[in-house]
Parts: C-alpha cells; structure tokens; sequence
C-alpha cells in the first residue's frame, strides 16, 4: 500500500486539472465580487444622480419658499420621480439641509440619500448589506451682468416684463428681469414666439424671469434666463426718508407749471414740498406747461400727478430727486404722465446724500391699479433721465419717442411695459443698487 502511495505522489498526470481545481475558489470569487462591483456602482451612479437633481431641486424651491418643509416637499417630490434604483430609501432619508450662504453662493441646499441592499455574492461574507451614500450640493451663483430693468410683481399671473412694437432697448453690458413666476409669459416679446418682436430691438446681456421667457430671433440678447433667482427691491427703504408731515420740509411752496426758475433757490439738502391744490382744496398735483427748471433738492409732490403733455414745454433739474407721495393719505399718492415736452433730470450722485442716485422715486405705499392707473414715460427727450426710476408698487410704461442717448439709468417698478416708438440706450455699470445683484443660475457646488 505505501509502495502504491509513492507512486501516485511522483505520477504528473492530471497536475492541470489540480491546478485548475485549486485555483477555482479564486476564479469564481474574482468573478463574484467583479459582478457585486459593478452592481455597487450602478446603485451609487443612479443614488448620486438623484442627490444632485433632488439638491437643484431643492434651491429652485428655497429660492420661492424659503422654509425646511417646502424645501422637503420638493426634494422628495424630485426622488419620486428621478430615483431609478428599485429599492427604497433608507429610513430618515432623504435627509434636506438649508445651508446658509457662503461667500457668492446663495440658497444652498444639502441633500443626503441612503439605500441598503444585499449583493449576491458579497452577502455571504458579510454579516449586514452594505450601505451607500450620496451627497449632493446645489447653490445659486452669479454668472453675468447687473440688472439696469427689475420687475418686481412676484405673481404668476402678470407679464412682469413686456416689449412691443418698434421699441429701441439698447443695455450694453446690463440685463433685463422680471420676478414674475408665470410658467410662459413672465418676460414677453409681445406674441410668444421666435418669430415676435421683429420689429423691436434689444440689446442685452441677458433676459431672465422666475418664469418662462419668450425669446426673439430678432433680438440681440446673449442669454435667455427663465426661472431665475428672484431679485430684492433695494430702494424701498428710502421711504423712511420721505417727512411724515409738511412741517419737516425745508420749504413749502406752490408752483406754478409755466415758466419757473428754481435752480438759483433751492439747494442740496433742502426738502421742497409742493402743495399744489385745486379750487377744492384738493391736492392737483403739478401739470407742466412751459418751461421749469428746479434746483439741486429733493422735490416732495404732496398729493395729485406728475403731468407734461404738451410740445414746447420741459421739466429740468441737475443733482434733485422728484418723490411722488402724500402726506395726508400716502395710499393715495400720484402718478408720473409725461407723455410730451422735454425731460432732462440728473440725480444727486453725492455720497452723503439722502436720495443718491435716485432721479424718480414713488412712494411704495402707492395703491397698484393695474395698467389703468399706470406710470408713462415717453422717451422724447434731449438729455432724458439720468439716476434710478423707481415705481415700486406701480406699473410703468416707456412709451415712444427718445433720441437714444447713453444714459446711466436703471429703472425699478412692479411691471414694465416698453412699447411705441420708445428708444432707450443705457450706459452700463453705473453703480445703481446693490452691486451684487447680478444673475443668478442654480448649480451643484458639492
């Protein structure tokens, strides 16, 4: 028997199969973790693909409600429909954290997922599946030029933005926006479609909405932006600033329309109060009819309109502010109608002053009537606006007319409209508002 045993040891037939046998253990282990491998990757290329859609998501919710529950009902809403793994979430995800901002980066949205599943060849050796995990950041970040047109009316039931007929809009460098949330009409051409706005021109870096955007075959603007980041109404504070009664002015005056001259009597700092009345005792405003020229104050129109309609006649001032308001019933304040004559206003640009940079400034308490009670400005003039239009509760219209003069302008109110023959070209960087105020484009950033 121990003879036979020595032979077999030193008998080389069947070393291949031995060999082959021997090494089976590793060949299909090889295999089994080669095939978990992939399995494990799909899961985390699909888990991490949710996390980021779900963390954009997120901030494009933030960015409207800016509440946890909001923010997880949307990144929730995003998994249902773009979490392609067959198995669920693990419990207590997705879990939603709102970042504050950090440097440029503004609503940032964490959004963390976890799924457990056994593989079919690791589970043997493991005592629990394994865990994987995928984490997503998305942010807004700016990517463009400053706002020199804000729209402010947040509805999605207003064109915040609209630009009809043979307009001329030339903003260099800035852009144009609309808060509006309308899903197809927030910014318009006018008719919806590619083929509008052909006989309009516009020149921009962008045009963006918190809705949808039309955009024009015809016009010439570098990024068409829907569903951006809603902009902040950086002038509304300044109505602090307007005095609570007619005994905190400089100077109470009535003023004539025709031919007046106060650029040699009213000065920087002063405060003119306009108590212009009709033959009620009501406030009537001021209607220029010839030529007036104002000094280098802030001009208070306690009650009634703003009107030049007439050829011939001009409304002048150098380094004033006009503030449309009423002291006894600020819901009740004014309207600007200056639909004829000539309009060259420049505003303070000194850095103590209180109306810096403000040409045009309505008073926010001001009562919204819609188109029907709407602010018009006709672009006919030789050195036109320069400084901020502010209508922040109101609608304004840029209608007709204007010689297209580089002018430092930016104009602010709940809904534009610019429509006619109106021509605008606008100086860019000129400073106005809040320097940050650039667009915005939703990203991951982690």
């Amino acid at each position: 028997m121990i003879l036979s045993f020595k032979k077999l040891w030193h008998n080389k037939r069947g070393n291949a199969l031995m060999i082959a046998g021997a090494a089976l253990p590793l060949v299909v282990g090889a295999a089994g973790l080669a095939s978990d491998t992939i399995q494990w990757t799909l899961w985390k290329r699909q888990l991490q693909r949710a996390a980021d859609s779900g963390a954009i998501a997120g901030v494009y919710t933030r960015m409207r409600i800016d509440t946890q529950a909001a923010v997880e009902a949307g990144v929730a809403k995003d998994n249902g429909k773009n979490l392609h793994t067959w198995m669920g979430l693990r419990s207590g995800f997705p879990n939603v954290v709102l970042l504050p901002d950090s440097g440029d980066m503004e609503d940032r949205v964490q959004v963390a997922l976890e799924i457990q599943q056994k593989l079919p060849f690791s589970s043997m050796f493991l005592s629990s599946a394994p865990i994987i995990r995928a984490v997503a950041t998305a942010a807004t970040v700016p990517i463009g030029a400053n706002y020199c047109v804000k729209a402010l009316d947040p509805s999605a039931k207003v064109v915040g933005i609209e630009i009809t007929g043979s307009t001329y809009l030339d903003m260099g460098e800035c852009s144009l926006i609309a808060n509006s949330t309308n899903p197809t009409n927030a910014a318009s051409n006018g008719n919806n479609g590619a083929g509008a706005g052909k006989d309009s021109t516009v020149i921009a870096k962008s045009l963006a909405a918190g809705g949808g955007v039309n955009y024009s075959n015809s016009w010439d603007v570098d990024h068409y932006n829907p569903y951006s980041s809603p902009v902040d109404d950086d002038y509304k504070g300044l109505a602090s600033n307007i005095p609570a009664n007619t005994s905190k002015c400089t100077t109470n005056i009535t003023l004539s329309g025709g031919t007046v001259d106060r650029s040699g009597t009213d000065k920087a700092g002063d405060v003119v109060c306009i108590n212009n009345v009709d033959g009620k005792g009501d406030p009537s405003g001021l209607t220029v009819t010839g030529k007036v020229k104002l000094g280098s104050a802030t001009y208070i129109l306690n009650g009634g309109d703003l009107t030049m309609n007439s050829n011939g006649s001009e409304l002048q001032c150098s380094s004033c502010t006009i503030v449309m308001t009423n002291l006894n019933d600020r819901t009740k304040t004014g309207n600007v109608k200056l639909t004829g004559g000539t309009v060259d206003i420049s505003a303070p640009k000194g850095a103590g002053e209180t109306w810096k940079d403000i040409a045009f400034y309505q008073d926010p308490k001001a009562i919204d009537n819609g188109k029907t009670g709407q602010n018009q400005i006709n672009g006919n003039s030789s050195g036109g606006v320069q400084g901020v239009v502010y209508f922040g509760n109101q609608s304004l219209l840029w209608n007709g007319g204007g010689n297209a003069t580089a002018m430092c302008l930016q104009l602010v109110a709940k809904r534009l409209s610019f429509s006619g023959n109106s021509k605008i070209q606008v100086k860019s960087a000129c400073g106005y508002g809040d320097s940050d105020d650039a667009i915005r484009r939703v990203r991951l950033v982690g």
